[in-house]
């Protein structure tokens, strides 16, 4: 058995093992010659693991075709003898579904055809020309993510090659081999992305190729290795540049590649995308070249049913991204798909009476101005003002009675009186003939239950209770007061989630049973608020999140759904220093708000909860 010498300049070929003197035909141990594995998620990458996982729900199918030229020769003498494989052509099925924003599920299973020159006067026996390869599971996990709040994409891959294929073919290694990975993406604004994995693909089998020689070095066993790629949206393509290496443990030489790609987003949420590039090293697999091209089914990551700035996407499902390019995100944009204002929360201003009046600036959009009369150019039609209190008849109710200026003004054109003197206008007051407080509509506050406490502020009012217990026989965790709920503690959700802690049940028990003891309560806004750290549009949307968990709570409880309103406000409204511990702590907190008279009413709670959001 000759020893072997490699040569510095084989342009990528793949060196496997000396041939002996004689002409004794040696057959080829059992390996797995393909080097590259496929990302059939390939929401990131086609080839690397980088971090960004498809959103729960989404799946993704593809077929793949895969020339390589030359990934086998034999060198011996630090001359090539001859070639092995010369030519190899993989076909790729591929698929990948993710069960959770955060968990993406994936296989693939090719099918080789590969062929070359007769290899008997090489001493070596010629491989099979055809045979199922190798076929590989992967679990990709996400840590972090980019559109959820978080500063990068980061994520965890483990792969694991089925024991199927074919040791004549060269499609076969000859122990478990499995791959465990680390990625992890960047978002460099709308246009550019840099990516990165690195990890070590595990052979539970070591052996040589060609075992004569010594010292080994041709040796397969585990090996690092990993890539870099940076991608682009340009000129409505994704492209895509990989570098990708490979550094064995055991005796063998090393490898690297470039690989430029190119992706086409197609109708009907497919994908077309093709990539190819050269080979360098000596590692076994490694070809002087190779060209992939292939279709995806599904939802790529070009399609509007996915997140990436600057390309078509659902406006539901990327609150971060500014759909229309008008300024104002997704999330707060009542026009996600139209440009427009921001005092018109992200819609065109327009002029729908058309009369030169724009719609922000016109008091009577939907009236045109009468300008063949008086015009003030308010937009609004300038008739006659019979009764002389500055309403125009045809916006005056009561055209012939002037509006009452001195008590309460409700622009109807109408006096307003108040037969009982309660401060209750006749039109809003139940009892306009009895006075009455207006946190009880006008009528006079009755104490159902003789204890004391009226019926408006007793958490009970059909159960006699002490004043400590707010009307009731037990202690109560809430107490209804005037125009709100307040708490006696926090409500604790974990952190960073919208999932109420159990220690927070019997509080909010007792608010579902205020709330249903008081069906004169019409409506309860639930507001969540957090503190100003972290993303703000992250913020906003966990506060309305966990706002729309008590009221689903509430409801659980037998509270009616249409009593109850939910309202994320974010970091929006502190009740305290956001640059103190303790101040950040009292800004995390729930409030529940009767609506109506109470709007703007400012509520309070016990010591606010110690959650982080």
């Amino acid at each position: 058995m000759s020893s072997h010498v490699y040569h510095p300049w084989l342009g990528g070929l793949a060196v496997l093992w000396a041939v002996t003197a004689q002409a004794q035909t040696q057959r080829i141990p059992g390996i797995e010659l393909e080097r590259l594995q496929l990302n059939p998620g390939a929401k990131d990458s086609l080839v690397l693991s980088t971090g960004d996982l498809m959103s729960r729900g989404e799946y993704r199918l593809g077929i793949t075709g895969h020339y390589q030229s030359e990934p086998l020769v034999l060198v011996s003498g630090g001359e090539q003898q001859g070639v092995i494989v010369s030519d190899r052509m993989t076909v790729h099925l591929s698929g990948a579904y993710a069960i959770t924003d955060w968990l993406e599920l994936g296989a693939q299973v090719p099918i080789v055809a590969q062929w070359g020159p007769d290899t008997g006067a090489l001493g070596v026996t010629t491989p099979s020309t055809s045979a199922l390869g190798t076929p590989w599971l992967q679990a990709r996990a996400g840590l972090m993510s980019e559109q959820r709040g978080g500063f990068m994409d980061l994520g965890v891959h483990l792969g694991a090659g089925l024991p199927f294929g074919s040791s004549d073919t060269l499609t076969r290694d000859q122990g478990f081999t499995f791959s465990p990975r680390v990625g992890l993406g960047k978002q460099l604004g709308g246009t550019w992305r840099v990516g990165a994995d690195v990890g070590a693909l595990v052979r539970t089998k070591t052996y040589a190729l060609s075992p004569n020689t010594q010292p080994f070095r041709d040796e397969l066993g585990t090996e690092l290795n990993g890539g870099i790629n940076v991608s682009a949206q340009l000129f409505g393509l994704r492209e895509e540049l990989v570098v990708r290496g490979t550094l064995p443990v055991a005796d063998a030489p090393q490898s690297m590649e470039v690989l430029l790609g190119v992706r086409v987003p197609m109708p009907a949420g497919t994908e077309l995308y093709a990539m190819g590039g050269p080979g360098f090293g000596q590692t076994p697999g490694t070809p002087s070249f190779r060209v992939l091209a292939g279709l995806n089914f599904g939802v790529p990551a070009s399609t509007p049913n996915a997140c990436v700035d600057g390309q078509p996407h659902d406006p539901a499902r990327c609150p971060d991204f500014d759909l229309d390019g008008d300024g104002i995100k997704n999330a707060a944009d009542r026009c996600p798909t139209e440009a427009g204002l921001s005092e018109l929360y992200g819609c065109p201003d327009g002029d729908d009476d058309g009369d030169g009046i724009a719609n922000l600036a016109d008091r009577c959009p939907q009236e045109a101005e009468n300008f063949n009369g008086f015009e003030d150019h308010d937009g609004c039609p300038d008739d006659p003002d019979t009764d002389g209190d500055g309403i125009a008849d045809s916006q005056d109710k009561c055209p012939d009675q002037p509006e009452d200026k001195d008590g309460f003004q409700d622009e109807d054109g109408c006096p307003d009186p108040d037969n009982d003197n309660d401060g209750v206008l006749d039109t809003a007051d139940r009892c306009p003939n009895e006075a009455g407080p207006k946190e009880n509509r006008g009528c006079p506050d009755k104490d159902t239950d003789g204890d004391g406490i009226v019926d408006r502020l007793d958490n009970c009012p059909t159960e006699p209770g002490p004043a400590k217990n707010h009307g009731c026989k037990e202690k109560q965790l809430a107490q209804i007061g005037e125009n709100r709920i307040q708490l006696i503690e926090a409500v604790y959700f974990e952190n960073n989630k919208d999932i109420i802690i159990s220690r927070s049940n019997k509080m909010l028990d007792t608010v579902a049973n205020i709330l249903n003891a008081h069906p004169e309560v019409e409506k309860v806004r639930v507001e969540g608020h957090t503190d100003n750290r972290g993303n703000p549009d992250y913020n906003l949307d966990l506060s309305q999140r966990r706002a729309e968990a008590v009221v689903h709570y509430l409801v659980s409880k037998g509270v009616a759904r249409e009593r109850l309103e939910a309202k994320g406000f974010g970091p929006a409204q502190p009740i305290a220093d956001n640059d103190t511990t303790a101040g950040r702590a009292k800004n995390r907190r729930v409030e529940f708000k009767m609506v109506g008279d109470a709007e703007g009413v400012q509520t309070q709670q016990g010591e606010p909860s110690t959650d982080t959001h």
